[in-house]
């Protein structure tokens, strides 16, 4: 968490570790480090009784935070912290002082709703080097898809890797519906229409092996229209007005 000033990290930190329904021992894995925290730092552990999406994960993790700054991070530790941390929270800085330069405000220390997303768009070329052409093809026709039904403003919606203000948090998922893979999307969708500052800024990121989903190209392509059509679906609820904004 931090609070006023972003360049100034707070000594004490809270942790939120979302166990979505698992059936292995990440409840003890959580709680033994949780025993080993320097004093001061907090750790919640939240256990879902059901699988119910990595979107529903994030919902729930997000909403039980009380940081200033709420950073998402996916638990396989993909991304490079040490390298994604400082350069999310130096967008972040630039972010809140471009809003307190066009803001007047009697608070200085107020963050307005912003958010940072990790970025993996940097590592394309080399990662399609390495996949096999229909994940190549399936990454394309993702993208190509949430450029033209979502945004065209970030380039990687799907690295588990972002900085939220407190206030983002509030506003984008108190409003998110989807509850799978494609929740990010609709993050986007909601912070364009509720005027969140966005940012995206590359991170070291690696593969991590069992950490995602290990299916066929059948399977792949039948995860990936599940996406696209959670995507058109976004599209139209909130074209349509079937969704409606708390603002």
């Amino acid at each position: 968490g931090q609070k006023g000033d972003t360049s100034e990290l707070l000594i004490h930190c809270e942790f939120i570790i979302v166990n979505d329904g698992s059936t292995d021992d990440t409840d003890i894995v959580a709680k033994k480090y949780a025993a080993n925290v320097k004093h001061g730092d907090t750790v919640k552990l939240i256990s879902m009784h059901k699988n119910c999406g990595k979107g529903g994960a994030v919902k729930t993790g997000m909403l039980k935070s009380s940081g200033q700054l709420c950073l998402m991070v996916d638990a396989d530790g993909a991304t490079d912290i040490s390298d994604g941390l400082p350069k999310v929270l130096k967008d972040m800085k630039c972010l809140v002082s471009e809003y307190q330069r066009n803001n007047s405000s009697n608070n200085p220390g107020y963050l307005p709703p912003a958010a940072v997303f990790g970025s993996r768009a940097h590592l394309e070329e080399e990662s399609s080097a390495s996949r096999s052409k229909i994940r190549t093809f399936l990454m394309h026709a993702f993208h190509f898809f949430v450029k033209t039904l979502c945004s065209a403003r970030i380039k990687d919606t799907q690295c588990g890797f972002k900085l939220f203000t407190r206030s983002a948090v509030v506003s984008l998922f108190t409003n998110l519906h989807l509850r799978r893979w494609a929740f990010d999307t609709e993050a986007v969708v909601i912070a364009e229409k509720l005027n969140v500052s966005l940012s995206e800024v590359g991170v070291i990121w690696h593969e991590v092996d069992g950490s995602k989903l290990d299916v066929g190209k059948i399977a792949l392509a039948m995860v990936s229209l599940g996406m696209l059509r959670d995507m058109v679906c976004v599209r139209a609820c909130y074209l349509l007005g079937i969704w409606k904004l708390k603002r």
